[in-house]
């Protein structure tokens, strides 16, 4: 039977009050508070669409593609249910449970599913226990993903990596061993567990996490300066990301890495890049790599000023400003910046309304894609724009588009009440619905 999209308008949860920034394919982004109630029947439905050349769409894809929004399975055959939130790297997908838990699926050979094997899965297998310990990994609280790496965060403040580990990017010490299950990133010393972090962002070869004094560890690959002054090419334990004079940088309430660049957002809402800079994705209007963070300008001599919420992708930032509009820099070869051009932007500039508006309004969360970028409003409309070769925009075709429009579902997908969780990979996307 040929399936017909039909437009989809989604009713938002409550957005968490500090949202952590994300890299493309690297960040959970979960929209509501998790439930203490545990799994629920019909919570946390999860839908997908674009590329499954692995399996990273946890369902039917014939001809490796789809281009709306479908349930992924579980292993049991039914629609996996009871997610709060998601993230999703190259071809593989990760789901955090209600419970703590975390399932994933897709591609496998760097064992970035964290099962303990090496072979891919077209169904969610549980992600098992850091360190050689018995049963499944329990007590995360948000994950992240980006080419073949995984990343988690407990809620004791410890975080946890699985998959590839040829830059240093499980934080242990260690870039010569590459388990098949997960691994506990260690403190900068290398005395005990990195504590304290209450946000992690992930680039596949490189990771952030920011503590809660406000200060951001980094830890994998520095080829480019991403992880700051301070680090060496290859980090194999978290080192502080410093600014000019080696201070720590402070004061960060988000941060956001992807495509070998770094940036945080403050907490007076300036935001701060630093890293690769070969299609001005650091957005201070040079096209200049630096390890040392700068603020990123509207304009010459003009910084950003209002954001709170950041997203990053390969080439690409968005940073959601307080008004309700949005900001994007860098690069736009599929249209991603939402400003109805395929021009490189060197400065922060509006993404534009799905119509003829100026600029898109009334946003209450952003994620950037590799060369795609996503947006929900406030009156829980979801939008997409960008790349869409692999039908990752969900739109029913594989047309791109440079500014932002609606997503469909396939017929007979129930009308959800909001969206609780999204996550974004390299050509496919996840959400899940209430």
């Amino acid at each position: 039977m040929t399936l017909r999209p039909r437009r989809l308008t989604l009713s938002i949860a409550l957005l968490l009050s500090v949202a952590a920034g994300l890299s493309a394919c690297a960040k959970a982004v979960p929209l509501a508070e998790p439930s203490a109630a545990g799994p629920s029947n019909t919570g946390g439905l999860v839908l997908s669409s674009g590329f499954s050349d692995a399996g990273q769409l946890g369902r039917s894809a014939p001809t490796g593609i789809r281009t709306s929004f479908g349930p992924v399975v579980d292993r049991n055959g039914a629609n996996l249910v009871g997610v709060i939130g998601l993230a999703a790297g190259e071809q593989h997908s990760l789901a955090l449970m209600q419970d703590g838990r975390v399932l994933a699926w897709g591609a496998n050979e760097d064992a970035q599913l964290g099962n303990g094997t090496r072979a891919a899965s077209l169904v969610p297998v549980p992600v098992r226990a850091p360190d050689g310990a018995p049963g499944t990994l329990t007590g995360v609280v948000d994950i992240a993903a980006d080419s073949n790496t995984s990343v988690a965060l407990r809620k004791d403040g410890t975080v946890v990596v699985w998959g590839r580990a040829n830059s240093g990017q499980r934080g242990n010490a260690d870039t010569t061993a590459n388990p098949t299950t997960p691994s506990v990133v260690l403190n900068p010393t290398a005395t005990g567990p990195l504590t304290g972090v209450r946000a992690i962002s992930a680039d596949g070869g490189s990771e952030l996490a920011l503590t809660d004094r406000g200060t951001v560890l980094g830890w994998g690959n520095n080829e480019y300066g991403q992880l700051g002054s301070s680090a060496p090419v290859v980090a194999k334990l978290p080192v502080p990301v410093t600014g000019r004079g080696k201070a720590p940088l402070t004061g960060v309430r988000a941060i956001a890495i992807g495509g070998q660049h770094s940036v945080a957002l403050l907490g007076d809402g300036r935001v701060v890049t630093w890293g690769r800079n070969d299609v001005h994705q650091l957005g201070d209007g040079t096209g200049t790599n630096r390890n040392i963070p700068a603020e990123v300008l509207v304009a010459p001599g003009k910084p950003l000023t209002g954001a709170t919420e950041i997203s990053s992708a390969e080439k690409h930032t968005l940073a959601l400003l307080k008004d309700g509009s949005v900001v994007g820099w860098g690069h736009n070869n599929g249209g991603q910046l939402g400003n109805g051009t395929v021009k490189v932007q060197p400065f922060a500039t509006p993404v534009h309304g799905s119509r003829s508006e100026p600029k898109l309004l009334a946003v209450q969360h952003i994620m950037a894609g590799e060369s795609y970028s996503v947006a929900v409003l406030q009156n829980g409309e979801i939008l997409t724009w960008g790349a869409n070769g692999r039908g990752q925009l969900a739109t029913g075709d594989r047309l791109d588009r440079s500014k932002p429009g609606p997503v469909t579902v396939e017929n007979g997908v129930p009308e959800p009440s909001w969206v609780t969780a999204v996550g974004v990979g390299r050509r496919h996307v996840l959400i899940a619905l209430r």
